[in-house]
Formats: structure tokens, C-alpha cells, sequence
């Protein structure tokens, strides 16, 4: 597989089936250096050494790293084999305004934990978002916990036809370079196809 494909435009885009996005996306592995010299590895559509947000929750223990630097660039089934102990939920939209919506809300929602006195462990949840090689904005949300059957997992969401998402792919980690499992998921009332 090429290590990255070209961008598409506009409406070719918008157009693209999940398989397309699948075969073409392609989500960096990015490794930010901290000033106590420590580092973290977060998982973005695109990289960017200065971003002005890393998360929906920026936590101001954690400071702001001094450099960056890509890692690497994986397929959503070669993601999968990158992952040990976590799962990532891709998310792609019809444009940046669908996004922003989406992050708001999100956002929105945890801020409405803390209010009400609930905890949630900003360590182990992580969301970047921007445009992708493809020409369409993603939100790329990594957990860290298995998730499918004790394996690690990726997960498409498509928000272009409808606001809240549709499943539409999901690999499930196996050994090795193989993927365990690969699922297609059809849209609303139709059937899901493994491949």
C-alpha cells in the first residue's frame, strides 16, 4: 500500500464510498515531546507539530509540547495492528462546519460530567481533529481500553449523510501483520457485508 495517496477534491470527496475512504485514508502517528522530556503518541488525520488543540479537553497539566514529530502514516486496517490496549473511532464529514458541531457537542457533553460532579480520566481519552489526505475534515477519537472481544479495534463513522454517524467499517486487531476482522457495514436498513 503507498505510504500516502493524493488528496481529493470537493465533490469527489463527498462522493467516495466507505471502501474509498478505507483504501485511502490515512490517520499519522504523531509523537509530541514535552519539556520534562517525557512524550506521548496521539493518532491525527493530519500532522501538525503546533496544534492549537490536541484534544476537545485541553488539560492544563499536561502543558504544551516543544516539538513534534510524524511517526509514521497507517490505513485504518493497518492501524488496527498498531494498537495493543486501545480502540479508535474515526470520524469523516461533509465539511468543517459538521465537524465543529460535532466536537462542540462533544465537549459539551463532558463539561456536563464534570457539572453535575462526575470524574472521567482525561489521560485515557483523546480526540484530534482536522483535514485528511482524502479532502474531508476527521475527528480521530482514541480510548484506551480494548474494545471488541479483548482486541484492539478502528471504527469508521460517516456523519456526510447523516448528522449523527453511521458505522460503516470497523477492523478488529489480530496477530501479527493480519487483521483479524474486517466488517462493511451497509447504510440504514440494508444488511452488513464482511469482507
Amino acid at each position: 500500500m503507498p505510504d500516502d495517496v493524493p488528496a481529493v477534491d470537493g465533490a469527489d470527496a463527498l462522493s467516495m464510498t466507505p471502501t474509498d475512504i478505507v483504501r485511502d485514508l490515512r490517520i499519522r502517528r504523531v509523537r509530541y515531546h514535552m519539556p520534562d522530556t517525557a512524550a506521548y503518541v496521539r493518532y491525527a488525520p493530519s500532522f501538525q507539530p503546533q496544534p492549537d488543540e490536541l484534544t476537545v479537553h485541553m488539560d492544563s497539566a499536561i502543558g504544551r509540547q516543544e516539538s513534534a514529530d510524524e511517526t509514521g502514516a497507517f490505513s485504518l486496517p493497518e492501524l488496527v495492528n498498531e494498537l495493543t490496549y486501545a480502540y479508535i473511532n474515526v470520524h469523516v464529514f461533509p465539511d468543517e462546519a459538521a465537524l465543529e458541531f460535532f466536537a462542540s457537542g462533544f465537549d459539551g457533553a463532558l463539561t456536563q460530567l464534570g457539572f453535575i460532579g462526575g470524574t472521567f480520566d482525561w489521560e485515557r481519552l483523546w480526540m484530534t481533529r482536522g483535514p485528511s489526505n482524502i479532502g474531508l475534515p476527521v475527528a480521530v477519537f482514541l480510548g484506551q481500553r480494548n474494545a471488541v472481544n479483548g482486541q484492539p479495534a478502528v471504527t469508521l463513522v460517516d456523519h456526510r449523510t447523516e448528522r449523527r454517524g453511521v458505522r460503516v467499517y470497523r477492523a478488529v486487531g489480530g496477530a501479527g501483520t493480519h487483521v483479524g476482522e474486517e466488517f462493511y457495514e451497509a447504510a440504514a436498513g440494508g444488511g452488513a457485508a464482511q469482507t
